[in-house]
């Protein structure tokens, strides 16, 4: 595949907007051309982990249970069950507790620090390069990262390397028809950037290089035999607790930025129900 071929659908990927950003002329995926500079080592990062911790445990749990409620309906207690960038391992406890046997992989040494003192079973490296050639599992999990991996289309035909016969691959993703996406993009167009950028996760560690759709993803996993049987599960974009230490865990940012990134997702949760979730995840079987 081309450096000019969407990695979901094979179309054309054309400039759009800026120069670091292409959008494909036949599914509308975004692809965003920004270097991911992942720390090996733990130190110093452009990120308060602490916070970030904090910030994202209370919305984790809410989704993290929406997703091993569709897991648990599809697959039997005691699958194997991988966490492609695992974080911190909020998703491995919650897995273990419902009865499936978890393994994290997780490349950024400050987060494999923060998931060892929590006790998490996690592997420190990328996907697929951290696993024996014939290590497979029951179920593979991207729980928002697979729009993190510049070659999309490698890693799906890697899960599906990588799963059992019958094996389940959920990923959830950001989409790009949500609400906070679409305000955003607007905003970006009358020349404030700011919250846009921060969507996209530009000039940290490890931004977002795809904003696409549940349908762009169905069409992309099809071609490595993983057919959709779940979704899209609509996640919750925004837990209110926790929501500060969220907005402030990117060391730096001005204070004037995260007051109006407070207000505006607070005041938005009803009008967000009425757009496609900012974020959802779909569920497939390996045939």
């Amino acid at each position: 595949m081309t450096l000019d071929a969407c990695d979901l659908c094979t179309g054309d990927l054309k400039p759009y907007r800026h120069a670091w950003l292409r959008r494909c002329a036949a599914c509308a995926s975004l692809r965003a051309d920004l270097p991911v500079e992942i720390p090996a080592q733990a130190g110093g990062s452009a990120l308060d982990e602490a916070l970030r911790e904090t910030g994202l445990e209370a919305v984790r749990r809410i989704n993290n249970t929406r997703l091993l409620d569709a897991l648990s309906r599809l697959a039997p207690s005691g699958c194997t069950l991988l966490d492609v960038g695992c974080g911190p391992g909020f998703l491995l406890d919650a897995a273990r507790k419902r009865g499936f046997t978890p393994l994290g992989l997780e490349p950024d040494g400050n987060v494999v620090e923060a998931a060892g003192r929590r006790g998490a079973p996690v592997r420190h490296g990328y996907f697929p390069q951290a696993l024996e050639a014939g290590e497979s599992f029951d179920i593979i999990v991207f729980n928002d990262v697979l729009e993190h991996i510049p070659a999309l289309d490698a890693a799906l035909a890697a899960s599906a390397m990588h799963l059992q016969p019958g094996g389940l691959l959920l990923v959830n993703c950001p989409d790009r028809r949500g609400l906070f996406f679409r305000v955003a993009a607007i905003a970006d167009r009358l020349g404030l950037s700011g919250a846009y950028d921060r969507l996209w996760q530009r000039g940290l560690p490890s931004p977002h290089v795809w904003y696409l759709s549940p349908s762009a993803l169905t069409a992309a996993t099809a071609r490595h035999g993983l057919v959709a049987v779940d979704g899209p599960i609509r996640l919750k974009t925004v837990a209110l607790k926790g929501l500060w230490s969220r907005i402030r865990y990117v060391k730096g940012q001005p204070l004037v930025l995260s007051l109006a990134a407070f207000v505006f997702s607070v005041a938005t949760q009803p009008l967000a129900r009425l757009f496609p979730a900012d974020s959802s995840a779909m569920v497939f079987r390996k045939g």
